[in-house]
């Protein structure tokens, strides 16, 4: 007796397995997550250095280099929501009221590069407070997939 569909078996394991992959991939990929509480990060002022603490719902991090000429100028200073500015070699300061220069350690910085999938600088990013933890500050990918994956938690 011949069997109807003999491949059928081997095409639905591996359409299964791609399909558990990509879930897997773009579902952890597509929030950038940054936890206060167990990561340091320090803020500079006028030389001085204190341990950064978040007080406000809403920052605009932005990664840049002070090695770029005009630096100052490309980052995005016009809005209303406080800045926080991450050089990469973490030597430039910026002397505005609602900015703050942020170092991190080297193992922080790769981190932040990998999560939020940093190609090219300067950048910025939105990133908002959780509700249940208020140390934990979370950036939704909007940008190819992740606009699909993450479309009910944008309107938020």
């Amino acid at each position: 007796m011949k069997k109807c569909c003999p491949g059928f078996p081997i095409a639905f394991m591996i359409v299964f397995i791609i399909g558990a992959f990509l879930y897997y991939f773009y579902s952890f990929k597509s929030i950038a997550e940054i936890d206060f509480g167990k990561d340091v990060f320090y803020q500079t002022k006028g030389g001085e250095i204190s341990l950064f603490e978040p007080k406000a719902t809403k920052y605009q991090l932005c990664f840049y280099s002070s090695y770029i000429p005009k630096w100052e100028e490309t980052l995005a200073l016009k809005q209303n929501i406080p800045l926080l500015a991450l050089d990469i070699y973490q030597q430039g300061e910026i002397q505005k009221h609602s900015v703050f220069n942020l170092k991190v350690s080297s193992e922080i910085l790769l981190k932040l590069i990998h999560n939020f999938n940093l190609r090219d600088l300067p950048k910025c990013f939105i990133i908002a407070q959780d509700k249940e933890n208020s140390m934990v500050y979370r950036y939704l990918r909007d940008d190819g997939i992740y606009k699909v994956l993450n479309f009910n938690k944008l309107g938020e």
